[in-house]
């Protein structure tokens, strides 16, 4: 009974997905879909795909970095983060956890009540 409830949870754990979002300086991201898979590597150390011939030679092609983003604007880009203009903006946890959430909670929703509103430092209302 043990070793098939074990089996159940693994078999359960392994059907779990998540999404993958790379997060760019830039502020810009990329998405990852169905099969693809992250290979990160420095500037200074390219990444490269092994290309092996029937004549037994193989050759060494150094990959580019990938171009695509799928980054969506939003009202807040252009603003100071944690001024009163950008967190009424924001729209808070619309992307997981990311750092300008943890600017928001910090600097705008001072009062920990997860709105901002009168109340909060910033408030200009």
């Amino acid at each position: 009974m043990i070793r098939l409830m074990i089996a159940a949870l693994v078999l359960g754990a392994s059907q779990a997905s998540a999404e993958t979002v790379i997060s760019y300086d830039d502020g810009s991201t990329y998405t990852l879909e169905g099969e693809q898979e992250i290979f990160i590597s420095t500037p200074g150390a390219p990444l490269f795909t092994q290309r092996a011939y029937a004549n037994g030679n193989l050759y060494f092609i150094a990959q580019k970095p990938w171009p695509s983003r799928d980054y969506v604007a939003t009202p807040a880009d252009d603003l100071e983060p944690g001024s009163h203009e950008w967190c009424e903006a924001f729209v808070p946890w619309a992307n997981g956890l990311t750092f300008d959430q943890v600017t928001w909670n910090r600097y705008c929703d001072t009062s920990g009540n997860g709105i901002y509103g009168p109340g909060d430092k910033p408030w200009k209302g």
